[in-house]
């Protein structure tokens, strides 16, 4: 209600009182309170991390990786993972383990002993199956496992010699290299200059194509031809 007067000063009180009157006043500014924030403790307490991770690598060091499973570096980092599943450490390891078998797979591999070598990538699938080193070393597994293999074996005598009935033998030996066959050979001769004549003998029958040789010094001398099919 507006209380009317003809009076042009007391208007003028009346109204800035009512103002005065009708005006709220404004909540005073919210001070900011510091917030607590709560600190979380590590998953794993640093010292039981250090030790875990340490036991794992002696673990891995004496090839204790997955069997017995008691003590085995793969049943090591798993438990840290399953307290802390973004521990670095510890997933890092699991590839070492796949990668450790992968290793001794090639070792077995160069051995020849191929049951062996699928026995060690089939434990590394285990572990982690989309490793991208498993599958080419599959691959290189059944490639090995199905070539043909021959032996040459070479007299001393004759390599001193350099007789032509042994340059006519290690030619028709590398006949199969001639023929456009993917074949592969291992030289094994006494010395680095022996070596190096038997592999310009076997390249002179292989006609345009360069033969792949590895010279190894040992003995018995000899010559060993891996070839490879195209299934």
């Amino acid at each position: 209600m507006i209380l009317r007067t003809n009076n042009p000063l007391l208007s003028a009180l009346l109204l800035t009182f009512c103002v005065g009157c009708a005006t709220t006043p404004e909540p005073p500014p919210d001070v900011p309170q510091e917030v607590e924030q709560e600190v979380k403790p590590p998953a794993i307490p640093p010292a039981t991390l250090y030790t875990l991770l340490d036991l794992a690598d002696q673990a891995i060091a004496e090839d204790h990786l997955t069997y017995p499973e008691e003590g085995s570096a793969f049943q090591l980092y798993n438990h840290i993972l399953q307290l802390d599943p973004d521990q670095e450490d510890a997933q890092r390891g699991l590839e070492r383990i796949v990668e450790r078998y992968i290793a001794l797979a090639m070792q077995a591999l160069q051995r020849g002993q191929y049951a062996g070598a699928r026995s060690m990538l089939a434990r590394a699938r285990i572990i982690l199956p989309n490793h991208p080193s498993i599958e080419p070393s599959e691959r290189q597994i059944r490639l090995l496992s199905k070539a043909q293999r021959s032996v040459l074996q070479l007299s001393q005598q004759a390599l001193r010699e350099e007789s032509p009935d042994l340059v006519a033998s290690i030619v028709q030996f590398a006949q199969p290299q001639a023929e456009s066959q993917d074949c592969r050979y291992t030289i094994n001769a006494k010395n680095d200059a022996q070596g190096r004549w038997i592999y310009q003998t076997l390249n002179s029958a292989s006609g345009d194509s360069r033969v792949r040789a590895q010279i190894n010094l040992r003995l018995p001398a000899s010559v060993e031809r891996m070839c490879f099919s195209d299934s």
